[in-house]
């Protein structure tokens, strides 16, 4: 278990800090919230989890909040 968990969390903070450099930490915490969002929708396709309309709402609003830090679709 370790042979596996260890690569994949250094993978992981290996990636984070590289996006961090690259991309700002703006940008980089606008990514994360897109973490449950995307665990819900792998649930549905491969658990066969039921999609509720409070995470369809939830949903919703972690895209609007996204629009709205970046900033880019409201000409910042």
């Amino acid at each position: 278990m370790l042979g596996i968990a260890i690569p994949c969390t250094a993978l992981a903070y290996i990636i984070y800090f590289r996006i961090l450099r690259t991309a700002g930490a703006t940008n980089l915490m606008i990514v994360t919230f897109l973490v449950p969002v995307s665990a819900i929708w792998l649930g549905v396709a491969f658990l066969g989890e039921a999609l509720s309309s409070g995470q369809i709402i939830g949903m919703a609003l972690i895209g609007a909040s996204l629009l709205a830090i970046d900033g880019r679709v409201f000409g910042k």
